[in-house]
């Protein structure tokens, strides 16, 4: 190979590697819920529009479930692989499917991490929103936080005809202005409630770890919880 010839095929052969280098891999593009998806699995992301419902019932989501501010989320008898993101959601309902006597066949289920942080408002037909009849939550933690004065929930509690719900890791419910009923739970590891100022109730709930209960003005009525290490809610208010 003459020398010019051999230069100019280096240099095309530098120049095409650093091209590689350089472009991006492409990325998925979320599947959008702006309606009902049934019966169904989903490789990706799902994301909920603002101002949309999306109803996913007996499907699988193959990583997250995201709701974008002012969406509405309803989840029945659902698997996420990935966590679950609402940021200021209108609602939220979780529920399961199959549910008689007294047991569901199909819970919902979060692999990964779930955070709904500062809802605003309760679905459509119903006084709260809630998560429900055994709905496990298999991540490192499941957090209810900052919902507003107009979006009081129910958390395993008396919406809930097929009992309360169950966390792998820490559960919290946290900076709250609406009302928050949370009974039923079972967490392996520890159930926080605190600084919430819309009152609410921690009722029947396990913890394989401690019971933190503080800041709660007006405190939460609490009895008949329980918990490997300390339990704060002993004392009938907490």
């Amino acid at each position: 190979m003459g020398k010019l010839l051999k230069g100019g095929f280096i240099a095309a052969l530098v120049a095409g590697s650093i091209g590689m280098v350089a472009v991006p891999a492409a990325q998925a593009v979320p599947t959008p819920c702006t309606g009902l998806i049934a019966n169904t699995r989903i490789g990706g992301d799902v994301e909920v529009p603002g101002g949309q419902t999306c109803t996913l019932s007996n499907v699988i989501v193959g990583n997250r479930v995201v709701v974008d501010p002012t969406g509405r989320l309803v989840m029945l008898g659902t698997t996420v692989a990935g966590n679950l993101v609402a940021t200021q959601p209108a609602s939220i309902r979780i529920d399961s499917l199959g549910c008689a006597g007294t047991s569901c066949t199909t819970p919902s289920i979060v692999r990964g991490t779930a955070t709904i942080d500062g809802t605003t408002s309760v679905p459509a037909g119903f006084t709260k929103n809630y998560v429900c009849n055994g709905t496990k939550f298999n991540g490192d933690s499941m957090s209810l936080k900052n919902s507003a004065s107009t979006a009081p929930y129910d958390v395993g509690g008396s919406t809930c005809s097929f009992g309360g719900n169950s966390a792998f890791g820490v559960m919290r419910v946290t900076g709250n202005a609406g009302n928050v009923s949370f009974a039923n739970n079972r967490a392996g590891d520890n159930i926080v409630v605190n600084t919430n100022t819309g009152g609410g109730s921690l009722v029947n709930n396990h913890s394989g770890g401690s019971i933190l209960c503080s800041g709660n003005v007006p405190a939460y009525a609490a009895s008949g919880n329980s918990a490997a290490f300390t339990n704060q809610s002993k004392l009938g208010t907490c």
